[in-house]
């Protein structure tokens, strides 16, 4: 395909999981390059030798290190056309437990470092039509989860900041859209893998499995390119359902196997 041919992107995150799946995505469809960035420089290894990808370590909620991503496109590759910011934690607790250091942090990372991203992104983006922000939300931004209240309310938090974003920078030729997953097979999931959690969230999901994080990367693509020219200010779930139900009861193939 080449649906992304000649075009320069960043990929925040892009260690592993749904953020290197994204920068491979990109290349496959034809990418000129990508910069693909992290907070652990060691993680960023499996791009060496690439001469398509170039890397950056750093801490996103830093206003410089957004500044160093796009200048990194631009001088590597002569300019910007798409963003992927897709950097985020999650951390786990009540809210009786769970510290506020623990809620600062999600909300920076979740929300600062993708408010940051965004304006360091336009002035280049506004140069070149089509350009475009995609930014990973969560369904755990539309709908609220026990013991994730941090993670849930930063999630909530930037999905309305898309929302926001996508009303200022329309009229710069500049779209931004959230895509919203479910349960994905990374390390935020890698928890629960051969667990009862496991079988019970699986029961509420009506494809009956979580996602791998390429079916991700595909919507981060499409939404990125021209194909999705009209698309703006959107937050899409991609999570094989989930969100169809109330949550109250597992699926039909959840029953079968013997959830309730």
């Amino acid at each position: 395909m080449s649906r992304h041919q000649d075009r320069v992107a960043i990929v925040t995150g892009s260690a592993a999981g749904i953020g290197r799946a994204t920068v491979e995505k990109f290349l496959a469809e034809g990418a000129r390059g990508v910069v693909a960035v992290d907070v652990n420089r060691d993680a960023l290894a499996w791009a060496a030798g690439n001469d398509r990808i170039a890397t950056l370590a750093g801490d996103l909620t830093d206003p410089a290190v957004n500044a160093e991503m796009v200048q990194l496109a631009v001088s590597r590759f002569g300019g910007l056309d798409a963003v992927a910011l897709n950097a985020g934690i999650v951390v786990q607790g009540t809210i009786q437990r769970g510290s506020l250091e623990d809620y600062d942090r999600t909300m920076d990372i979740n929300v600062r470092a993708v408010a940051l991203g965004i304006r360091a992104a336009l002035p280049e983006l506004e140069k070149r039509p089509g350009g475009a922000i995609v930014v990973t939300g969560s369904v755990s931004g539309l709908f609220g989860d026990s013991g994730l209240w941090a993670y849930n309310a930063s999630k909530a938090a930037v999905v309305n900041l898309v929302r926001s974003v996508a009303l200022d920078i329309g009229h710069l030729g500049i779209r931004i859209n959230a895509v919203c997953p479910g349960p994905v097979n990374t390390a935020m999931t890698a928890n629960v893998a051969g667990k009862p959690m496991e079988g019970a969230m699986k029961a509420r999901i009506p494809l009956q499995r979580f996602a791998e994080p390429s079916e991700i990367a595909n919507v981060i693509a499409f939404l990125a390119s021209t194909e999705a020219s009209f698309v703006t200010g959107a937050e899409l779930p991609v999570d094989g359902g989930v969100t169809c139900g109330t949550g109250q009861w597992a699926t039909t193939g959840g029953r079968r196997s013997g959830h309730l």
